[in-house]
């Protein structure tokens, strides 16, 4: 019998397959990893029922929901990581939520079937991904572009409460962690440091896809908790 089960979400544009480098390294574990943009039907998961350790691992946009249930039920699992995961804008940038929202609507209005490939270049263009070595495949047939669409407008960053207190009233059972190359987050992780919202955090060698510049790395933080 498994002795640890982890619930892993991925971020926009992944899929359960993403956490398969990570997966595939850890014995006796029972690894749960959501598909949010699939186009088969969601299963929901019960983990009340769970006797073993049960860990909660996000990335990204994945971990920013993981926040959610941190703060709805921070009981409902033992430990949280969270990986180059945004705590949320404070309540007085105002002006930034807005232009986040903006932003992100844009986005989703240019996911369509017919422009696919160009959407994909442009969205990886970004700064976030440039010290990323490598860029993940995402074929548009494993997509139900509706729930790809509505994650911009549902889960958009300028929506998000900020969740920097609940992390504070948690952090004994919260692990954060950035890439040594991703200097945004990595301010933004110093930053609650400072502010003892964190005790501290972990830095280890990638870029912002942490599952995917550095699996090992990865692997080696839930095996510390385990």
């Amino acid at each position: 019998m498994p002795n640890t089960l982890i619930y892993a979400i991925h971020g926009f544009l992944g899929s359960a397959s993403d956490w398969n480098l990570v997966k595939n390294k850890l014995i006796n574990v029972n690894f749960v990893a959501e598909d949010l943009f699939s186009k088969d039907q969601q299963q929901e998961n019960s983990f009340s029922s769970f006797e073993a350790k049960k860990i909660f691992l996000g990335y990204s946009m994945g971990g920013r929901l993981g926040l959610q249930l941190l703060k709805k039920n921070s009981g409902l699992f033992d430990h949280y990581i969270f990986l180059s995961t945004n705590p949320g804008l404070p309540v007085t940038a105002d002006q930034e939520r807005k232009q986040l929202v903006a932003s992100d609507r844009k986005w989703s209005d240019k996911i369509n079937a017919e422009n696919w490939e160009s959407f994909l270049m442009e969205w990886y263009s970004q700064p976030i991904f440039k010290a990323s070595k490598e860029e993940p495949k995402r074929e548009l047939k494993d997509y139900d572009l509706f729930k790809l669409k509505e994650s911009l407008v549902k889960w958009s960053l300028g929506e998000q409460e900020d969740f920097s207190d609940i992390i504070k009233q948690n952090n004994y059972k919260v692990t954060w962690v950035v890439g040594d190359r991703d200097q945004k987050y990595c301010e933004i992780a110093k930053n609650m440091k400072n502010k003892a919202v964190l005790l501290d955090y972990k830095k280890i060698s990638g870029g912002h896809r942490l599952w995917l510049d550095n699996a090992e790395a990865v692997v080696s933080v839930i095996k510390d908790l385990i």
